[in-house]
């Protein structure tokens, strides 16, 4: 086992606010790109702040010195645009940073030459960011001419099925996803209902689109399961690992996804997709996701 090897902080010129940790590994060493979505309201430095400073621990693994680490910031777009915009958006940030990242780090950048591929890719989404990833992963999937013909065939099943490329080879982590939509109980939902609060939602369009009845939540559901059932991309069966405190989201998960059912104690929420040296659960689960319904 060697030792930890440092990732670089490097601002993404065309994307305010988000920014990337890039390994000081030679560039043939570096296999994956891993992309992180925060969810509604959050930040890509807030919600995933730990990661930061923990992927150049001891601790961490080798498994991170291989691996470049893309952070998607969209706050204000996360309160007050669509979900179909929000859609686009992450999906022309996945498609920035691979299979090469040029797009994102600029060409200027001192790391990556316009030559370089990534092997891996990684979507890693917290919350609202859970469902975005599905929805750029089926945009991804409806533009695939070879995916199409394959569930256009009378039976597709008999066939042999085409190998996933571009975004479609993605493996999916995700922490408290809004599979189901968004639900507030408990305190969360008492103030929701106080006339301010609640009018300041209505006037989310996020928020309308995050409703459990909503088209942008059925549909998403509807539409994956049919990928999952008939195409075995891994890009269609997340990984799921849920807060033992939930007040926000409804927990639902798609059909062929995989959920932990060890879930961390004590953890809400908010605080499940954050790692620290007590808790470094996040960590292992976005290198090795949910085992036997387990993680580690």
């Amino acid at each position: 086992m060697g030792g930890r090897v440092p990732h670089s902080y490097f601002e993404l010129p065309d994307n305010k606010k988000s920014f990337a940790l890039i390994s000081a590994l030679s560039p043939a060493e570096v296999i994956r790109s891993i992309v992180f979505v925060h969810g509604f309201n959050g930040s890509a430095r807030g919600t995933w702040t730990d990661f930061l400073s923990l992927v150049d621990e001891e601790g961490a693994g080798e498994w991170w010195n291989s691996s470049d680490l893309f952070f998607f910031h969209y706050r204000w777009a996360s309160v007050f645009n669509q979900l179909l915009n929000n859609t686009f958006d992450v999906y022309k940030f996945i498609r920035a940073v691979f299979p090469g990242p040029l797009d994102a780090l600029g060409k200027k950048n001192p790391y990556r030459d316009q030559d370089f591929r990534y092997r891996e890719l990684m979507l890693v989404g917290h919350s609202e960011g859970g469902l975005l990833l599905r929805k750029a992963i089926l945009k991804a999937a409806q533009g695939d001419e070879s995916v199409e013909a394959f569930l256009q065939a009378n039976r597709p099943r008999e066939l042999t099925a085409p190998l996933p490329a571009g975004m479609l080879s993605a493996r999916m982590r995700l922490f408290a996803p809004a599979l189901g939509g968004e639900m507030l109980t408990g305190l969360f939902g008492v103030i929701a209902t106080l006339p301010v609060i609640s009018n300041a939602l209505s006037m989310s369009a996020a928020k309308k689109g995050m409703n459990p009845s909503s088209p942008a939540v059925s549909e998403t559901r509807r539409q994956t399961d049919h990928y999952a059932y008939n195409v075995p991309f891994d890009c269609f069966r997340a990984h799921i690992l849920w807060a033992k405190h939930e007040l926000i989201i409804v927990p639902e998960k798609y059909e062929r996804d995989k959920e932990c059912l060890n879930l961390p104690p004590g953890k809400d929420h908010t605080s499940v997709c954050k790692p620290t040296l007590r808790y470094p659960l996040p960590l292992d689960f976005v290198e090795l996701g949910v085992n036997h319904d387990a993680c580690k």
